[in-house]
């Protein structure tokens, strides 16, 4: 019988959207595969909220302190156990690295202050080690910016290992080495986190298979063109597959910049092409055609309100999806972020700290889907302030 899983089944479609997102890619490191945290999905979450709170419980027991035992050897091994325990090591310097490691310091600090946190015992033994094989974290922000969130981590009791490669992830411990350096050191830790490379998920394989050789791009990408359509094999079907999102490969060019430049994989860029995408296929316009128009309609048709509006902004032919950067954001922990606001190349202001963490609280609140994730985003915010986290189901 079946346990809510369905039988497959096959549907026809006049347009084909392809936004899957990506996987992570950990199988580039032997191990990762099988022993890493991913943060990808929402049960990628569950699963690493749970890892978190079984950790934090088996460093508890009384079988890994020291008054457990009475051989001054045997207490030192129990002391490294328990550290072992509560050590969690996160993959990659990015936003989603940097803003994990300074959310991790948070719910630690919390769980562990004198005299309501609940693991005040593991105060002095829980650690979090960030790695990154670059020079400097988050590697899209303005390089002052980039010094900060270091200073930011530091100043918290992040350990911060750059220039550094994962080379292999095991189940209680990790592998690393300097970049051109063949001395590698292990670090025994209780979990693992791959906040690092994105690899494609099966479905864009699958859908690559379909289309012609022209539409794959780099790292497992999809070709689009300035209207996010990609390549098909036949005339009658180009134009019913569009790809956005970090799935696809778009490159842009700005005026005084001679080489192409790939979009980032962004939230940023995929909410604005997912809104061009809808603007698209709501207005009508003639997919098939390079560019785009809109269809030929009888007269009675032809004055809808939304054609003659359209005509009057001089919108027969759709204008090609352009990307405007809005500045990047990024939380480092203790109520404070990064701000690098802009407009398009055109940069506003820098800045970082509380009053940062303000406006990156304000942008996060926005981008909810309903006024109803809003509240209830806000009173868990007003929760959490007043009466510390809920750590009753780790």
């Amino acid at each position: 019988e079946s346990q809510g899983v369905s039988d497959v089944i096959e549907l026809n479609y006049d347009y084909l959207l392809c936004a899957v997102g990506t996987a992570s890619r950990s199988s580039i490191v032997k191990g990762a595969k099988e022993y890493c945290f991913n943060l990808k999905t929402s049960q990628d979450s569950k699963r690493l909220r749970t890892a978190i709170g079984e950790a934090l419980e088996y460093a508890s027991r009384p079988d890994v302190q020291e008054f457990y035992y009475t051989n001054e050897d045997v207490q030192q091994m129990a002391t490294k156990e328990r550290k072992r325990r509560v050590t969690i090591a996160v993959v990659g310097g990015g936003p989603t690295g940097v803003e994990l490691s300074g959310e991790l310091k948070d719910f630690f600090a919390q769980i562990c202050a004198y005299p309501d946190g609940a693991y005040q015992h593991l105060k002095d033994d829980i650690s979090v080690i960030l790695i990154h094989g670059g020079s400097d974290l988050l590697p899209a922000m303005d390089q002052e910016l980039r010094a900060r969130a270091l200073d930011a981590l530091h100043a918290q009791g992040v350990e911060v290992r750059l220039n550094t490669r994962l080379k292999e992830v095991g189940r209680d411990f990790i592998t690393i080495g300097e970049k051109g350096s063949d001395v590698q050191e292990t670090i025994p830790v209780g979990l693992t986190v791959w906040a690092a490379g994105n690899a494609p998920v099966p479905f864009v394989k699958e859908l690559l298979s379909k289309l012609p050789p022209s539409a794959a791009g780099s790292a497992g990408r999809i070709n689009v063109d300035q209207w996010l359509r990609c390549p098909t094999y036949s005339e009658s079907s180009f134009g019913s597959i569009m790809v956005l999102g970090d799935v696809a490969c778009y490159e842009t060019q700005e005026k005084y910049d001679k080489t192409p430049q790939q979009l980032p994989q962004t939230a940023q860029v995929a909410g604005q092409q997912g809104a061009f995408a809808a603007r698209m296929l709501n207005r009508g316009y003639d997919m098939q055609a390079t560019p785009p128009k809109l269809p030929e309609l009888s007269e009675s048709e032809a004055f809808s309100l939304l054609r003659v509006w359209l005509t009057a902004r001089g919108l027969e032919e759709a204008p090609g999806f352009d990307f405007l950067s809005l500045g990047l954001l990024a939380y480092v922990g203790q109520e404070e972020a990064l701000n690098q606001v802009a407009i398009g190349n055109v940069p506003i202001f820098n800045y970082s700290g509380k009053i940062a963490f303000v406006l990156w609280r304000t942008v996060y609140l926005a981008k909810q889907a309903s006024s109803r994730n809003q509240a209830l985003l806000t009173f868990d915010w007003v929760r959490t302030k007043s009466f510390g986290r809920d750590i009753t189901r780790l």
